[in-house]
């Protein structure tokens, strides 16, 4: 019973300790934050792609981003993870199903199969971002920044 004050200071102690530490997203990688369009190598359509950071999941050594954007058809939902070495992985893409002209959809199915094949990216300036893809020729993607 003495010992109770003496455990109870330890156990607070303890759990004070463990308590995480506030996440910072590394400049590089909080650089894809933001709307971006697509120029290269086909931009006959408004292609975008939106980052926003994954807040209910803090980086570690890898940063989750949910990711959107409007094909030339449909709209798009992903998850993308980022690494500060330009490693980017895309998951759980999902997108609406509305009918187009069957140029539009041959366009979006091939963009869509290519965002899921990416591998790395590269911000080249503050303004153009290139995702590197294992998809259809030519294995890169070039953005650039709405905002």
């Amino acid at each position: 019973m003495k010992n109770r004050p003496i455990i109870f200071l330890l156990v607070l102690l303890l759990a004070s300790q463990c308590s995480e530490k506030e996440a910072v997203v590394a400049p590089k990688i909080a650089n894809l934050i933001g709307t971006w369009k697509l120029i290269e190598p086909d931009s006959s359509y408004a292609v975008t792609l939106q980052f926003a950071y994954d807040s209910a999941n803090p980086p570690h050594d890898i940063t989750p981003f949910l990711a959107n954007g409007k094909a030339s058809v449909n709209t798009y939902t992903l998850r993308l993870f980022a690494t500060l070495d330009g490693m980017l992985v895309a998951d759980n893409l999902a997108s609406t199903n509305v009918a187009g002209s069957p140029m539009a959809v041959t366009f979006e199915q091939a963009y869509l199969t290519n965002l899921k094949a990416v591998v790395r990216y590269e911000v080249t300036t503050n303004d153009q971002l290139r995702l590197y893809h294992g998809g259809a020729q030519p294995h890169v993607m070039v953005y650039e920044r709405m905002n």
